[in-house]
């Protein structure tokens, strides 16, 4: 064969064929599941009993004759859905963000003022402990200065 009457053969338009399948209804199902699976079912008629035997059916099925599957559909992921989770997790990351920078600023605004507090406080405690054990020179009754 030339490549000529390779190429003219691969273009060339699949046949439709119509069979019919006739067996138990697990039976026709399965192979119709088979065709349809195989991405070559064009259609199909309904299940019709077959006289004098109620357990079989019949179905007619046209399908396209190729050598191979065809192709797999093609199916688009949505992302839709992936976007409505993202939106609100980043807000959440920022607004603790920001939460979190607020705090900072106002610990650094306020750290002189709660130095200055914890170092009055520390004065106190020290003179009044060692007012207790010694005498600071100031007349007392305790002392006898």
């Amino acid at each position: 064969m030339t490549r000529t009457h390779l190429a003219r053969q691969s273009h060339r338009r699949p046949a439709v064929l119509a069979r019919r399948v006739v067996g138990t209804p697990a039976e026709v199902a399965a192979t119709v599941a088979l065709v349809r699976d195989s991405g070559r079912l064009l259609s199909m008629t309904a299940p019709q009993s077959v006289s004098g035997n109620p357990d079989r059916v019949t179905v007619t099925v046209r399908f396209l004759d190729t050598p191979t599957a065809a192709p797999p559909v093609v199916r688009r992921l949505r992302r839709g859905h992936v976007i409505a989770a993202t939106i609100p997790a980043v807000a959440a990351v920022a607004g603790v963000g920001y939460a979190a920078t607020q705090l900072a600023t106002a610990v650094r605004s306020a750290a002189p003022l709660i130095a200055g507090v914890v170092l009055v406080l520390l004065v106190l405690a020290v003179l009044l402990r060692s007012r207790k054990s010694t005498c600071l020179g100031l007349h007392c009754s305790g002392c006898k200065h």
